[in-house]
């Protein structure tokens, strides 16, 4: 359980911010992640992803921020947070579908009394990355005690820090010997297809060797800046003994703006008329000429021209999130009582892309000549106000020309979630043996899922490079649900038997879908759970729970239609010189996209950046997958050691017939490495553009359609202790919580082998997972003032390359990253009984993230040549609030 002061004094503006440091969690999708950043803050217990968490508030369904049913836990007012309770391991006998690795229940303060005012200032020592805060609370009782109403407003502000501000990822490194490893898409412009292989353009259109990259580091951001409003409203009222009605009203409004480097063509083929084109020089005219063998003027060539002239891609998302709750719960009699509630969630969501370029036009706008009879340069198809556009070396592009070729993009997406429930619980008799009642509640609930995304024209044309193309979905499902749950006290106070209790539960689900107008899937599952604890003594206490855990799957798995996008890999067994002298896989490359004549100059992965084109799609055949989980444990709390608290528990989480998106290497693994079979399942899904590479058009990339069938096991240890006693006139808390994990294997398919990435980082293993990692923290009180020191701890993780036998560790600058220590100084002073301050300072000792290079781990995650999600980019940092109460 986290406390609010917990959440206080660590200076977190978002619950994320505090959670993802707990050793249960791994850091997910937050403010320190820019590409491939949704306008979210998530949450990933056990490193099984955000799907398989489930986030609730006040022990309800908090609604979606999209399709993925993942929530943006940011749109949760952390001022109104009285304590965040983690459960881990599958919960979905208690609360249903998604509850497969825990629950992340928010408890909101609905009994607050009086006005609160707060606000908070952050800021690095270097003067940037400034972040405010502000809050107002007010609350109180009325009509006699019966009622209480609380309201609160917060508002955040969050400036951005780019990636050029940072000694660590001024410059895009590569992770072999941290050279430079910028983008093959250069402001140069360079074409593959030729036969001599790749070159680059040179002043006025000329040609030359291949030679350099583009630094897009520094465009990128390690903070993205954030404007943030929440209103959230509690209401509580005792009509009766019997019953009294409850209600909540959330409201919040965020907008988040994502910053990478400018749009290019990114090997998107382009016909380029050599004869009389006017940009190309007469020294570059024989070079086309060579490789034009019917002679038409025309040659075909996979182009990479960075267009700087358009300026930095900007990504705005702009979330609106509307949620009601309310209902009655009361007493029936002295052992029996009852709930019934309804709530609707929605979110809007629009996304605007800016500044990438049509495709469309940028080809209609290189085929141009000059008029002969006006000797002015024109298009040869002079349709739609086309603008000559010359992409034939550095600095060519005019205003009027990027003008033309610019496109901005948007989306409006709209997710909602109507749940309704009743419930009865209380006691039914007593045991023989036992001195308390056993214990049940029974209920039913619906729930109706819906999701549509509407993609403007462009974007769903697929003719924007820089961002890519969506689909238009609408989705929806609906489940219909029934639970049981029972606990019985079967020993109490008696020798050996100080308490022995029993536990089960079961839920069973109904689920029917539709995509699109059309009927979807419908299944049914069940899950279930039994366990127990036994407590020999007061001092201690065993406990155990094997359950059955489920996640249907959601609106995006169900109703995405086949969608370009861009994805990560890091080797192409037929790029570069790997199939020459190997006839068997020259036959195969060829069989699956390569020209004949590309053998041997195909674009290696590592030259495009680290990123390939995909194609995702959801699957409305796809079925529940399931999750048996196991613990087991122990909780001490001598009675000889007053103050003492430890905890130790073992974890097992085993997901059959999982939900996933094939991994873009696994593809290429399975295909080249194990299928060998052009018309294979993998190798079927593996589209080439027409120079062999894995980067190019809407029709280029690996097809990543979602499937069932992959096995996800989680297994580990967690423990935790607290000890607090007085010294002098104050007190002081030790504590410790930790996690060992032991397992984290991923299967995508049977004929692959199952990778363990306990300790491990990669393009497989994208989130680091240290084995061991631990939070500990120092706590002095005395009278009005606390001070607390925290110690976060990571264990080392290899690169997965090495651990996996697929490479050596020569072949990386840095094989492994070293054990990582933070420590946080932070403490609040009461003034008096209606102000307090507070203030900290994070990353005390100014700890610099380490520097991998850019290729060693997945796009979202490896970015400015490092784990900013993982590993603090920021550096020390100070924080100052102040709270008044009346």
């Amino acid at each position: 359980m986290v406390s609010a002061e917990d959440i206080a004094l660590t200076g977190a503006k978002n619950p994320e911010e505090f959670l993802r440091d707990l050793p249960q969690v791994v850091p997910a999708m937050g403010g320190q992640t820019n590409n491939g950043n949704a306008g979210a803050a998530t949450i990933d217990l056990r490193n099984l992803l955000e799907q398989r968490t489930l986030v609730l508030v006040n022990s309800k369904r908090f609604v979606p921020y999209d399709a993925d049913g993942i929530v943006d836990v940011g749109m949760i007012p952390t001022a109104l947070v009285k304590r965040v309770e983690i459960i881990t391991g599958g919960a979905s006998a208690v609360y249903g579908s998604d509850a497969v690795a825990g629950v992340v229940n928010f408890i909101l303060d609905d009994k607050f009394e009086g006005l609160e005012l707060d606000a908070q200032y952050g800021i690095t020592q270097r003067g940037d990355a400034g972040a405010a805060d502000f809050s107002i609370t007010a609350g109180g009782n009325f009509a006699d005690d019966r009622g209480n109403a609380v309201l609160s407003l917060t508002y955040t502000d969050q400036d951005a820090l780019s990636q050029g501000k940072r000694k660590v990822s001024a410059f895009a490194q590569n992770s072999v010997n941290l050279g430079a490893q910028g983008s093959s898409t250069d402001v140069d412009g360079k074409i593959d297809g030729l036969a001599g292989g790749r070159v680059e353009f040179g002043p006025g259109g000329t040609i030359r060797p291949n030679a350099g990259s583009f630094n897009f580091a520094p465009f990128n951001l390690f903070q993205v800046p954030e404007k943030k409003f929440t209103a959230t409203a509690l209401v509580s009222y005792e009509i009766s003994p019997a019953a009294e009605f409850f209600a909540r009203m959330s409201f919040a409004h965020s907008r988040i703006t994502t910053v990478v480097a400018p749009t290019g063509t990114f090997g998107n083929e382009l016909q380029v008329n050599y004869r009389d084109n006017p940009f190309l020089a007469a020294s570059a005219r024989p070079i086309f000429a060579a490789n034009d063998p019917d002679g038409d003027g025309i040659v075909t060539v996979g182009f990479f021209r960075r267009l700087v002239e358009l300026g930095t891609r900007d990504s705005e998302f702009e979330n609106t999130v509307y949620q009601a709750v309310g209902g009655f719960r009361g007493d029936i009699s002295d052992n029996l009582n009852y709930e019934v509630f309804a709530q609707y969630g929605r979110t809007n969501r629009t996304q605007n892309f800016i500044n990438d370029n049509n495709y469309t036009k940028v080809q209609q706008g290189v085929l141009s000549r000059r008029d002969p009879v006006s000797g002015q340069i024109v298009c040869i198809d002079p349709s739609n106000g086309c603008v000559p556009v010359n992409i034939f070396g550095p600095d060519t592009l005019t205003p009027a020309m990027a003008d033309y070729i610019r496109l901005d993009l948007q989306e409006n997406n709209q997710t909602s979630q109507f749940v309704t429930g009743a419930s009865l619980a209380g006691d039914l008799f007593t045991l023989p043996w036992a001195t308390s009642a056993v214990g049940f509640a029974v209920g039913v609930e619906y729930r109706k899922e819906q999701g549509k995304a509407r993609p403007d024209a462009n974007y769903e044309a697929g003719i924007a490079p820089g961002f890519g193309s969506s689909s238009r979905v609408d989705a929806d499902y609906s489940v219909k649900e029934a639970f049981i749950e029972a606990r019985l006290p079967i020993v109490e106070d008696r020798p050996f038997f100080h308490a022995l209790t029993l536990e089960a539960g079961f839920r069973y689900s109904d689920y029917s879908s539709n995509v699109n107008g059309a009927a979807g899937n419908s299944f049914s599952n069940q899950t279930w759970k039994i366990g127990g604890e036994w407590a020999p003594v007061e001092d201690f206490r065993f406990r155990a729970l094997y359950a059955r855990a489920a996640r249907a799957p959601n609106l995006t798995e169900i109703g995405l239609p086949r969608t370009n996008g861009t994805g990560d890999a890091n080797f192409d067994p037929c790029s570069g010189t790997n199939p020459v002298g190997n006839a068997a896989l020259t036959a195969l490359c060829i069989a699956t996209g390569v020209p004949a004549s590309q053998i041997g100059l195909v674009t290696t992965i590592e030259d495009l950046g680290g990123q390939i084109s995909i194609f995702e799609a959801g699957n409305p055949n796809l079925t529940p997958e399931v999750a048996n989980t196991l613990t087991f444990g122990v909780v001490a709390q001598p009675r000889f050691m007053p103050g003492f608290t430890a905890t130790v528990d073992y974890y097992d989480i085993k997901v059959k017939n999982a939900i996933l998106e094939p991994p873009e290497q696994d593809i290429i693994d399975a295909c080249y490495d194990v299928e060998k079979d052009a018309s294979g399942f993998y190798c079927s899904r593996i589209n080439r553009s027409g120079s062999g590479s894995l980067q190019g058009g809407p029709t280029v990339g690996v097809d990543t359609t979602r499937l069932n069938g992959a096995v996800v096991l989680r297994r580990g240890v967690d423990f935790s202790a607290t000890y607090r006693f007085n010294i002098g006139s104050g007190s002081l808390s030790v504590g410790v919580n930790g996690s060992r994990v032991l397992k984290s294997v991923d299967q995508t398919d049977p004929i692959l082998p199952a990778l363990d990435c306990v300790g491990l980082v990669g393009s497989a293993c994208l989130r680091p997972e240290p084995k061991w990692r631990f939070v500990q923290t120092t706590n002095y009180k005395n009278g009005p003032w606390t001070l607390q020191l925290r110690w976060r701890y990571l264990g080392k993780v290899t690169q997965e390359a090495i651990a996996f036998g697929a490479a050596d560790p020569g072949d990386f600058a840095v094989p492994a990253i070293g054990a990582r220590h933070y420590f946080d100084l932070s403490g609040t002073a009461e003034i008096s009984e209606a102000f307090t301050l507070r203030a900290g300072i994070l990353n005390l000792l100014d700890k610099d993230p380490p520097l991998v290079g850019n290729t060693y781990g997945g796009t979202a995650e490896n970015s400015g040549n490092t784990f900013p999600s993982t590993y603090d980019p920021l550096g020390r940092r100070f924080f100052v609030g102040a709270t008044l109460k009346f």
